[in-house]
């Protein structure tokens, strides 16, 4: 019988809690889980019978990988205390894999995905980017992510994944932004954003079938100033009557 892969979770957020959990039911062994938040450590490793830990340093040794989920600029502060013989890997979709620099055996994890505790995932569908500090140890990502994650495992170098992240910004971060600013509106005015649902099912379905720029709609795409001026009238916030005007001008150019 094949022995279970030993891993360590640097990190108790939203990535460690959806990769550990997954990682724990294909069969990995979570053996400690590092939070410098001992509570938010022991609340995720008692799912899985592993070490709490809030010191880096008490995290287990006779593993056969820790992985970094913190925040990117927390990356070089933990890594300095790992073991230089573990291999390690970080699932930043911006951050260098020659911040690891230094290991043995380094690279990088990274799912192509936003998470949140509070959400359950389809794990198995998410594209994981992937990069080794040697051709070896990269493809040992690549199949331990095939093995226990997704087989939708990408080799990206520091470069194209920062290219993939910048746009995944836009499409994620931005958007989700933007839908908060409708929500905004609708509540200063006594209504709900339920009322956008169909819109905002349609809106992102269609972009997805059709490619967003065959899926643009409204005044802008148009060429309505009337309607433009009158939205820009309605905007009391500054800050988003520039956005307003910035995304207008933006779809006009390229329409």
């Amino acid at each position: 019988m094949q022995k279970a892969i030993r891993v360590n979770i640097i990190g108790a957020g939203n990535v460690a809690t959806h990769l550990s959990k997954a990682l724990f039911a294909g069969g990995v062994d979570i053996v400690s889980i590092f939070s410098r938040d001992f509570i938010n450590a022991r609340v995720l490793s008692r799912q899985f019978g592993a070490k709490a830990v809030d010191n880096i340093q008490d995290v287990e040794r006779n593993v056969d990988l820790n992985i970094i989920t913190v925040k990117d600029d927390a990356i070089a502060s933990v890594k300095n205390h790992l073991p230089k013989s573990v291999p390690v890997v970080h699932s930043s979709g911006s951050a260098s894999i020659h911040l690891l620099e230094g290991f043995n055996d380094y690279g990088v994890l990274y799912p192509l995905q936003t998470f949140s505790k509070q959400r359950a995932l389809d794990i198995a569908s998410i594209p994981f980017l992937i990069e080794g500090n040697s051709i070896e140890f990269e493809q040992w990502i690549i199949n331990f992510t095939e093995d226990y994650l997704s087989e939708n495992a990408h080799r990206a170098n520091t470069k194209k994944r920062g290219e993939i992240h910048l746009a995944a910004v836009f499409a994620c971060n931005f958007t989700t932004q933007l839908l908060d600013e409708s929500d905004s509106l609708l509540k200063s005015s006594g209504l709900d954003i339920s009322l956008l649902h169909p819109l905002i099912k349609e809106t992102l379905e269609k972009a997805l079938e059709l490619g967003p720029r065959e899926a643009m709609t409204g005044p802008a795409k148009r060429g309505d100033n009337a309607t433009i001026e009158k939205h820009l009238n309605q905007l009391q916030d500054e800050e988003l009557k520039t956005i307003y005007q910035l995304l207008s001008s933006r779809i006009i150019a390229n329409f």
